[in-house]
């Protein structure tokens, strides 16, 4: 008996482990591959930023980036467990955009390249900004 209990575990424990390790490393494989799905409503908003912005209109874009803002927020307990890496990516880029438009003197040039910079980010959020 001792012997067929022995030769269950030398097999059972080995395979349990490969098998774990298996499911663990094609886990983490599907979470890398994973995007943070539909970004299209923040994307619209950035839009309706960098057209106000083109416009002339800073002080509009920073109030219409406080939308923006509310809206990442707000989803950010869905959005970022899909894809750690890519919302940190974008969140740096909510950053720095965030910092351009919000100045007490902001430059034009340097408000719509962190907004460029946002929205290719946005598109494309395994890209670090």
């Amino acid at each position: 008996m001792k012997q067929v209990f022995l030769a269950i575990v030398l097999i059972a424990v080995p395979v349990a482990m490969f098998s774990g390790y298996e499911l663990y490393t094609a886990n983490t494989a599907v979470a890398a591959e994973r995007g943070l799905g539909d970004l299209s409503n923040f994307k619209a908003i950035i839009a309706d930023v960098q057209a106000l912005v083109d416009k002339g209109d800073i002080a509009g874009g920073a109030r219409r980036i406080t939308d923006y803002e509310t809206a990442w927020d707000g989803a950010e307990t869905a959005i970022r467990p899909l894809n750690q890496t890519q919302w940190g990516n974008i969140d740096s880029a909510n950053d720095a955009a965030f910092s351009a438009i919000r100045k007490s003197k902001p430059d034009p040039a340097a408000v719509k390249d962190a907004l460029a910079t946002l929205m290719a980010t946005l598109n494309d959020p395994s890209k670090a900004p």
